[in-house]
Parts: structure tokens; sequence; C-alpha cells
């Protein structure tokens, strides 16, 4: 039975069989996080739930294609999985869940120009007995703190692990890494230096993810002042009007009908006035005090 084999074997087999179809294909792919990073930096206490893997952005349909054809089934696509639409997450029925990454949130460059400088230096391991790329460990370093930024900062294990353990040199491999892909803000929420970046316009979005701020209002707040020019606030004004289908059909558990949609609307409405008020009314208070 698939229910006895362990997620973190199922893991390592996603890992391998995407790098298997990746080579058939002549896919540039990397391997992240769980079982691909450096054992210095994983936590043995925690064992990862889907694989994450990287791909170059002009490879991103041939893989993805590849996987639709082996098995895999779309959960949520790019522009609905997260704030910074850069992965189209999937399932398989024996090897669970893969995160298929066209960039990483936090780079700043061009996402073809980040994946160049990370394969440059990429070494490989072996994942379920096939040979993976994965980046440098000062990159790994780097990407893990990322994460912890967008998945609550410095209260995140990571945070002590990459961040706090590190030695000094290794907090200036990863700073240099910073300025050079762009991403001071998204390390800043990682590592506590944040306010020191208050008028960037990635700001507020970055204090919401690495604040674990449970005020989605405050995303979307976020999301459109980080918007660059009006077609890309644009963009995400008709985003946070509309229910993500990807995310509803997950909840349902089947192909949503109109008044599924219109129930999920009218939610989602409620739920975003709610918020403003609230936010509002805080507002109020602190005038008065």
């Amino acid at each position: 039975m698939i229910e006895d084999v362990p997620v973190a074997v199922r893991v390592r087999l996603a890992h391998g069989v995407a790098q298997r179809l990746a080579d058939e294909h002549g896919v540039d792919l990397l391997h992240l996080k769980g079982p691909a990073a450096h054992a210095s930096l994983r936590d043995p206490g925690r064992q990862s739930l889907d694989a994450d893997v990287l791909v170059r952005p002009e490879h991103v349909d041939r893989l993805l294609d590849a996987l639709l054809q082996h098995g895999w089934v779309r959960v949520s696509g790019f522009d609905e999985g997260s704030a910074f639409g850069h992965a189209f997450n999937l399932r398989h029925e024996y090897l669970g869940l893969l995160d298929l990454h066209r960039s990483w949130p936090g780079f700043g460059i061009d996402a073809t120009e980040a994946f160049d400088r990370l394969w440059r230096d990429a070494t490989r391991i072996e994942l379920a007995h096939v040979p993976c790329p994965v980046p440098a460990v000062p990159a790994q370093r780097f990407i893990l703190l990322l994460h912890a930024a967008r998945s609550g900062g410095m209260a995140v294990e990571d945070h002590t692990r990459t961040w706090l353990d590190a030695s000094d040199a290794e907090r200036a491999q990863v700073r240099s890494l910073a300025r050079e892909f762009d991403a001071e803000v998204a390390l800043a929420a990682a590592t506590g230096e944040l306010e020191q970046f208050r008028h960037h316009p990635d700001y507020r979005l970055w204090r919401h993810f690495s604040e674990r701020d449970p005020n989605r209002f405050h995303e979307w707040a976020g999301r459109f002042q980080s918007a660059r020019g009006p077609v890309a606030k644009a963009r995400v004004a008709r985003a946070f009007v509309s229910v993500n289908p990807d995310l509803l059909r997950e909840d349902l558990g089947r192909e949503p009908t109109r008044a599924d949609y219109a129930r999920a609307n009218l939610h989602r409405l409620r739920t975003a006035f709610s918020q403003a008020g609230i936010l509002a009314r805080r507002g109020l208070k602190r005038g008065r005090a």
C-alpha cells in the first residue's frame, strides 16, 4: 500500500523522477530544500512534505508537459499559487506533492539571470539514486533564508540554523548574494533588519509574511504596493476580487459550480470588508490615544 511508504521516501522519489524527466527532455533543473539541502542546513527533526525544484524559465513548459504526461496533476498554477506567482503545484497519486518553481520569491533580478547564476556553481547529489543538480552551499543557505522570510522570518527554525549559527564569513557570503540577486529586502525580512527598508515598495509585503500577519488585507495591500507599473497593479486588483479556481476546486474536492463561485466570491468580499473594518477601527483607536 502506498500509505505505508514514508513521506520522506516519496519526496526523494519525486525528486528523482523529476530529474529523470528533466534529463529525458533536455531541461535544466535545480533541486532545493528538504533532502536536497546540505546536511548542515537540514533540520533532522523535520521532514519535507513536498519536493521543491527550480527550473530554467525557458524550460518550464517542457518539463510541465512531461510531468503532466507521467501522472502528475495540477493543484494550482503559477499565478494562483501565491503572492509571488512563482510555483506550479502538482500532485502524484504515489509520489505526493511537487512544487515546480520558475523563480524564487525575493529575487529581484530577471529569473533567467538568477537561474544562470545558481546553475554556474551547481553540484550534484544523489536523490533516490539519481544524480540531481543542487545550488552551491552558500546559495542554499541564501535560498533557505528567503524561504524563512516568507514563512515567519526570525520565528522559524531555519533562521537559527542558517543565520544565527552561521559564521561571519558565511553571513558575508549571503549578504553578497543578496546584493547580486537584488534580494536585500527579502533577506532583511529573514534577519530582523526589515525596518532599514521601510520606504521600499516591497516593505509591506515582506513585513506581512515575515510577521505571519493573519490579515489578508495587509497581504493584498503589500502586493499592490510591490507591483511595478499600472498593468501589474491592475492585475493585483483584479486578483483581489476574484476567487482562485484552483484553491476552490481543492477545497471542494470537485469541479466548482456557478453557485460555488458565487458563494465563494461573496465570502471573499465579506472577509475583505471585515478585515478592512478591523484595520480602520484600530487606526481610529490609535488616533484617539
